[in-house]
């Protein structure tokens, strides 16, 4: 029964809200990573079925969603009567990563943790309103696992809390950041210039 009047509330609130969904490749949030260079990068803005994506706007990866239950609502994916764990993929290479989970979503909250190859971090709001679409809110959360060493492939796995959310926008993201060297490089380092200071020093007297 409350499964049936919260797909009519949905129903109705979409008849009379002028901009039911978030534009298509629009967020309303800053990028979380700012205007780094993305290394690796997919999204969706739309999604083609309500269990498996492996069609992205942008670059190339996969969403999946498990248990089934939910249903494509104006393209984007709705969690009638379940509470799914969403699993999507994206290809890396070697390297060393800050690695990104952004999500969009209207309705009922997500579960603050995610994981990265089974990693779990914990989500930052980066916006929240009044959803367009009944009760509950419209947010956009983000994941970042940083100084990530790069692998084939990175598996990210979110959570919806409760049923009836509704994930508006996904992307996943890699941004390149320079190693740090270890302290034994260091110690190299000032080893190799203290050799060079000697000769230099030698030669001179020499001279």
């Amino acid at each position: 029964m409350n499964n049936k009047l919260s797909l009519i509330a949905l129903s109705a609130s979409i008849l009379f809200s002028s901009s039911a969904m978030a534009a298509g490749d629009v967020w309303d949030s800053a990028t979380p990573w700012g205007s780094s260079t993305l290394a690796q990068y997919a999204e969706w803005n739309t999604f083609s079925s309500a269990t498996f994506d492996n069609t992205p706007e942008a670059g190339a990866g996969t969403i999946s969603l498990s248990p089934a239950g939910g249903f494509l609502f104006d393209n984007n994916i709705y969690t009638f009567n379940s509470i799914p764990t969403v699993t999507g993929t994206l290809a890396g290479t070697a390297g060393l990563f800050d690695v990104y989970l952004r999500v969009a979503t209207q309705g009922n909250p997500l579960v603050s943790t995610a994981t990265l190859n089974g990693v779990t971090a914990s989500s930052v709001l980066a916006y929240s309103a009044a959803a367009d679409l009944g009760a509950g809110s419209e947010q956009e959360l983000y994941w970042v696992w940083k100084d990530v060493i790069g692998a084939d492939l990175y598996t990210f796995q979110f959570q919806a809390a409760t049923a009836h959310i509704l994930i508006d926008q996904v992307a996943l993201a890699t941004v390149a950041v320079a190693a740090v060297p270890e302290p034994s490089s260091y110690a190299m380092l000032a080893l190799g210039l203290g050799i060079l200071g000697a000769a230099g020093r030698r030669a001179r007297k020499q001279a």
